[in-house]
């Protein structure tokens, strides 16, 4: 009997002082929260440069069966364990037949192109991305097709012969040289639009038989199982002949009846004055290029000048929901356009500008070796920007990219190296796809006011969602900062992201004691309002 009483009186202690330690503002972690896979358009997706991703069959080439490969590597399957990094959403390259190795000059847009693999292939891989719950988009072309496309090559040969009604209708032809219409038919008097080259003539969008076949070309892809679709240089939709809004809502509208949930992210790397626009179409998402590129607002952000950046973020937010109530922002860093991120940034700058993004309400986009800090050779040309993924800096891959030498070692390590490294780039990148998922709110939820500490390098902003309040705290600061946070009722801290390493290797917590939230140097942290 006494040591039943001995035991309470000792079960009693321990709950008062846990009691006694929670009212007097005990330093808190965030608990164990289970990450949750997506079932919705809300997503984060991984961009395959699929020429220098992984090839398969020694042929020097990146291919589908080597992507397929490397799929446990994008994601296992199981959002709560593993060393993947996670992405729920791929967005595939060109990879339609095409006479150049970027394969934006389509041919056929019903095949795979010969040096990819085969159909089969496709099929293989997008059923096995499906059961580990990825969306997969393809990139597709519909402002120009490639000079080698069965239609212009017909097209072609009836203007040869005066025929102006048949397949030249699907083109913008015209017998006066103009700044648009630059590239002669050779044999004739005729000149037609390829406003990227002559090798890519451009569609002639407001014919109704150019419509009739990119419907069947979506069905094509929609019926095969693809999730949507990211649409290639929709800022050139509009011209002389076609409303670029208009078509890009009738695209979006009709792609919708084959498949309710499209997902559908548009290229426009104009003015924001554009792409609030194109927005208007009803489309889900447009690339975010005011906030991305080594000159963007999210890079200027990771050197620590953060609270301009959140200001400017909320109003682009608000500003794209008022043209589309539904729109999802599209953040990224860099594509395969751009100079890689990490020329112009180190590694723990690299991982704050990762946080910046990843953080953000929308859908993020990580191009390969980003999340690596893979570097381009030279700053130059588009292939430098599309060199090949390094999985083990011990065992370089062969890849020929035109223009471009050998593969060199990266400097943060492959893939193998990084996963090793328990403060690499590569993990935070693991771990702030985590946190998305064990935190929904931050892709779907609206900024709805920005907190300011006073310090223009550390700042915060509040996202709602269906009741649930959260605030985003970003320190770019090279010191820590201590911040109080009495804004928000009983803050929970949710998780964090720390970029700055330690001497020894290890990086410093998050800590909130009671209303003071104590941030490492270039961090952030994620509470809830309870």
């Amino acid at each position: 009997m006494k040591k039943t009483i001995s035991l309470l009186l000792t079960f009693a202690l321990v709950l008062s002082c846990i009691a006694l330690a929670a009212c007097s503002g005990g330093s808190a972690s965030p608990a164990k929260i289970e990450a949750k896979q997506s079932e919705d358009k809300y997503r984060s997706y991984y961009q395959i440069w699929i020429w220098s991703f992984c090839d398969s069959d020694g042929d020097e080439i990146g291919d589908i069966k080597g992507i397929t490969s490397k799929l446990d590597y994008i994601n296992d399957g199981d959002p709560n364990g593993g060393d993947d990094l996670g992405a729920d959403g791929i967005w595939l390259s060109p990879m339609m037949p095409s006479s150049t190795y970027h394969k934006y000059n389509v041919e056929d847009y019903y095949a795979i192109d010969e040096e990819f693999g085969t159909m089969e292939d496709f099929d293989e891989f997008l059923a096995a991305a499906h059961e580990r719950g990825i969306k997969v988009i393809i990139d597709l072309v519909l402002n120009h097709s490639g000079s080698g496309h069965e239609f212009f090559i017909k097209a072609c040969e009836e203007l040869r012969e005066g025929k102006e009604d048949g397949y030249a209708r699907y083109y913008n032809f015209s017998k006066q040289r103009n700044q648009t219409y630059q590239h002669n038919v050779s044999g004739t008097s005729y000149y037609y639009q390829g406003d990227f080259w002559d090798q890519m003539p451009d569609w002639n969008l407001s014919y109704e038989g150019t419509r009739e076949y990119f419907e069947d070309v979506t069905k094509f892809w929609l019926d095969k199982g693809v999730d949507g679709f990211r649409l290639d240089a929709v800022k050139c939709f509009k011209d002389a002949h076609t409303d670029g809004v208009e078509f890009l809502k009738w695209f979006y509208e009709m792609a919708k009846g084959y498949k309710e949930d499209v997902y559908m992210v548009g290229e426009d790397w104009e003015d924001t004055g554009s792409i609030y626009e194109y927005y208007e179409s009803g489309i889900d998402s447009l690339f975010n290029f005011k906030f991305a590129t080594t000159t963007g607002e999210f890079v200027m952000a990771s050197h620590g000048m953060v609270e301009d950046m959140i200001k400017s973020l909320k109003k682009y937010d608000g500003n794209i929901k008022t043209h589309n109530p539904n729109a999802i922002n599209a953040n990224f860093l860099t594509n395969h356009d751009m100079v890689r991120v990490a020329n112009v940034l180190d590694e723990d700058e690299n991982k704050f500008a990762a946080a910046l993004y990843m953080l953000a309400p929308g859908n993020s986009f990580t191009y390969n070796g980003e999340e690596i800090g893979i570097e381009a050779p030279n700053t130059t040309n588009d292939p430098s920007f599309r060199t090949a993924m390094i999985w083990d800096n011990d065992n370089l891959p062969v890849i020929d990219v035109p223009s471009v030498s050998e593969v060199e070692e990266n400097e943060l390590g492959g893939v193998k190296q990084q996963l090793e490294r328990e403060n690499s780039l590569l993990n935070t990148y693991r771990k702030l796809i985590t946190l998305r998922l064990q935190n929904p709110a931050i892709a779907r939820g609206d900024i709805t006011d920005v907190v300011s500490f006073d310090d223009l390098r550390c700042a915060g902003f509040y996202i709602e969602y269906e009741g649930e309040k959260l605030l985003i705290i970003h320190n770019g600061n090279s010191e820590e900062k201590q911040v109080t946070i009495d804004m928000i009722k009983s803050p929970e801290l949710r998780g964090f992201s720390v970029a700055s390493v330690n001497e020894d290797g290890s990086v410093s917590d998050v800590t909130l004691s009671g209303t003071t939230l104590t941030l490492p140097a270039k961090s952030s942290a994620i509470l809830k309002e309870n």
